[in-house]
C-alpha cells in the first residue's frame, strides 16, 4: 500500500508540484490544505501515514504550532518542509520532534528519500 501523505501548504503552485511528484512516486495524496485547523480536522478523520509541513501557511497557527497541536492526538510523523531555516525556527521545529526537516527548494529524490525513511515503504 502506497504512503497516504497530507500536503500541508499555503502556496498552491507548490502544494500542486510536491503532489505531482508524490504521485509520480507512487505515493497516495489524501489531501492538501492550507492552513493548521483543516490540518488538525484531516489528521483526525483520515488515516494518514505521514504529513508533509510547510512553517509559513495560512491561518491563526503556523505549520509548527500546528504540529504541536496535532502531536496531542496522533503520532504521524511530520517531515518540515519549508524555505524557513534560521535558527531560531529550526529550534522551534524540534521542539514538536519532527521526523525530518527538508528545506526548499528541495531535489525530488531527497524528498522521496526523506519519506521512504520515515515510512518504510
Amino acid at each position: 500500500m502506497p504512503g497516504r501523505i497530507l500536503i500541508v501548504e499555503d502556496e498552491v503552485v507548490v502544494a500542486m508540484y510536491i503532489e505531482t511528484v508524490l504521485e509520480t512516486y507512487g505515493y497516495d495524496v489524501v489531501s492538501i490544505v492550507t492552513n493548521g485547523k483543516d490540518a488538525i480536522d484531516v489528521t483526525q478523520n483520515d488515516e494518514i501515514d505521514i504529513i508533509l509541513m510547510d512553517i509559513n501557511i495560512e491561518g491563526d497557527i503556523d505549520g509548527i504550532e500546528t504540529t504541536r497541536r496535532i502531536k496531542e492526538f496522533s503520532d504521524v510523523p511530520v517531515l518540515y518542509v519549508s524555505a524557513y531555516i534560521d535558527k531560531e525556527t529550526i529550534a522551534r521545529a524540534s521542539e514538536t520532534q519532527p521526523a525530518g526537516y527538508l528545506s526548499k527548494p528541495f531535489k525530488n529524490k531527497d524528498l522521496r528519500t526523506m519519506i521512504d525513511k520515515i515510512i518504510g515503504s
